[in-house]
């Protein structure tokens, strides 16, 4: 795999370097843990439901969600809601994948998109860009505090 697809600040973590992946379909959820672990400098996590989810992403402090929209008891807007809520997960991006996704909704809180049946190729270039913007917002962020507290 090429090195380009590596998002620039990949070595300054601000978060932890684990993608949480919140998936009900245990085929899909393993499939996407080996992608992200053979093919990114990440590592990942997986959980089936949205408790656990919100259990687990406070402990590990995810550097990305790969949600599933269609989760029993909690759909993946839910859950995204309800961590935008946590200040340990606050502001993390979110890629949400389904056959079918809530469009709207999804674009109103920034969450990336991704269609079910998927494509290894476009998995790894959704991480790689959902990751890179993130990443380069924070360090802008960064720079610009402590911009301000130096003037």
């Amino acid at each position: 795999m090429p090195q380009s697809i590596i998002p620039p600040a990949a070595g300054r973590l601000l978060h932890s370097s684990t993608i949480l992946i919140v998936e009900d379909d245990a085929a899909i959820g393993e499939f996407l843990q080996q992608l992200i672990d053979e093919e990114t400098p990440y590592s990942s996590a997986v959980v089936s439901n949205g408790p656990r989810a919100l259990e687990i992403a406070r402990q590990i402090r995810p550097r990305l969600l790969l949600l599933d929209y269609r989760l029993p008891g909690m759909n993946g807007v839910e859950i995204f809601d309800r961590m935008q809520k946590m200040d340990e997960i606050k502001g993390v991006p979110a890629i949400m994948m389904s056959a079918t996704l809530p469009t709207e909704e999804l674009q109103k809180r920034g969450i990336y998109q991704l269609r079910k049946p998927m494509d290894i190729g476009n998995v790894i270039r959704m991480i790689t860009h959902a990751l890179a913007t993130y990443e380069e917002q924070q360090l802008e962020w960064q720079h610009h505090g402590s911009t301000a507290e130096s003037a």
